[in-house]
């Protein structure tokens, strides 16, 4: 990795928690409001992502993401969101054994702005969610972010009234996570609004 011209973080670091599905029953907004709840890391502003409010084509763009050229208003709105982050987790249902096409679509549109980032995984289905997130992990490297090791698991049914209900030990692993998601960010500086390499 390069390491000329880097600026290391300073003050509070953003990350972009998203909310990974656009079904109109998903539950992702609520467990994505109760990961940016979280007080643990002062030094973090959490920032809920709500891919829904995003509305991106599947792939309308005539370029590859990889050449940074965006013909389209929604993928440079969906860019220079994403480029303002320092670091994401991203909130991910599990369907059919894997994640959401709206999230490997959204994925997909942009390249540079993922590059070098931290990413953190919240997983939730039936089973957890573990196949999502070991899926998307995949996708995450191919973009050269980098996964934390520490993912969370969560189910569904605790969801009510559009809030997320935590089950005992749960805000105690999400601190965890996000703690290791901020040593991460320390230590490895990324490249977002005014992080520069």
């Amino acid at each position: 990795m390069e390491t000329d011209n880097v600026a290391v973080p300073s003050g509070p670091l953003r990350v972009g928690v998203i909310a990974g599905s656009t079904r109109p029953t998903r539950r992702s907004p609520a467990i994505a409001q109760w990961v940016a709840s979280d007080s643990s890391q002062p030094d973090l502003r959490l920032e809920v992502v709500d891919l829904a409010t995003f509305n991106l084509p599947m792939l309308g763009e005539p370029l590859a993401a990889v050449f940074g050229t965006y013909e389209h208003d929604t993928t440079r709105r969906w860019a220079a969101a994403i480029a303002g982050y320092h670091a994401y987790v991203m909130v991910v249902p599990e369907y059919n054994a894997s994640f959401p096409a709206v999230l490997k679509n959204a994925l997909d549109h942009l390249y540079a702005e993922w590059n070098d980032k931290p990413v953190a995984f919240v997983g939730y289905g039936m089973s957890g969610g573990g196949r999502a997130v070991q899926q998307l992990r995949q996708v995450a490297e191919e973009l050269r972010m980098q996964p934390v090791a520490t993912s969370l698991y969560l189910s569904p049914h605790q969801v009510v009234d559009n809030r997320y209900a935590a089950r005992a030990g749960e805000a105690e692993a999400r601190a965890g996570m996000l703690a290791e998601l901020a040593r991460t960010l320390r230590a490895a500086p990324a490249r977002a609004g005014g992080i520069t390499r």
